[in-house]
């Protein structure tokens, strides 16, 4: 008889199986299971080579599951929850497991895997949890790549400067930034007086 084990059910165990592995670093409440959560539970946030990476989930059965899963992982990367945001599609044959079985079967199972950074996302491929270690470290090796840091120091910069126009037209605004700051004035040097020709 099938059961009813929602989404987050299955988010977990992949979460430590990710930490059993070693691909994943997981705070010890977001390891805690039971198979009859009826609640709905917190996102699994795990840490990645120092990463936020957050799984979102969805089960096979369920409506829009696929476009539900990428959406949610978007969305964590968007409001800066995670840096990766890992979609995930569990067959509903998982459904028809006992619980202390379900993660032996959840690590042999074939999964629905998209990653999404901030640089965009993958499109879904089908694969194991290996292969979603794997897809784990080709996104982390394109966020170095493409360096993230520079872009954002870039943006940053640009605010700066953008501030810095803003500010000089604005009279006053100098000196009370200086006084606040306490920068003062270098006082005037003399020049040197050059000694007459006999």
């Amino acid at each position: 008889m099938p059961h009813n084990y929602r989404q987050e059910v299955f988010n977990v165990l992949l979460a430590q199986i990710l930490q059993e592995q070693g691909i994943i670093s997981a705070p010890e409440d977001v390891l805690r299971i039971s198979p009859d959560s009826t609640r709905k539970m917190p996102d699994v946030l795990v840490d990645y080579n120092g990463l936020r990476t957050a799984i979102e989930g969805e089960v096979d059965d369920q409506q829009d599951y696929s476009k539900r899963a990428i959406k949610s992982a978007q969305k964590r990367v968007e409001l800066g929850i995670a840096h990766v945001g890992i979609a995930i599609i569990y067959p509903s044959t998982l459904r028809k497991h006992e619980f202390d079985r379900l993660k032996k079967e959840l690590k042999a199972c074939e999964l629905r895997i998209a990653v999404i950074t901030e640089n965009g996302s993958t499109s879904y491929s089908q694969g194991t949890i290996q292969q979603l270690g794997e897809s784990l470290r080709r996104a982390f090796d394109e966020l170095i790549k493409e360096d993230v840091v520079l872009k954002a120091v870039s943006t940053l910069e640009s605010g700066i400067e953008q501030f810095a126009g803003i500010i000089v037209k604005q009279s006053g605004t100098s000196a009370r930034l200086a006084e606040i700051l306490g920068i003062k004035e270098l006082p005037q040097r003399e020049k040197p007086k050059l000694e007459e020709e006999e």
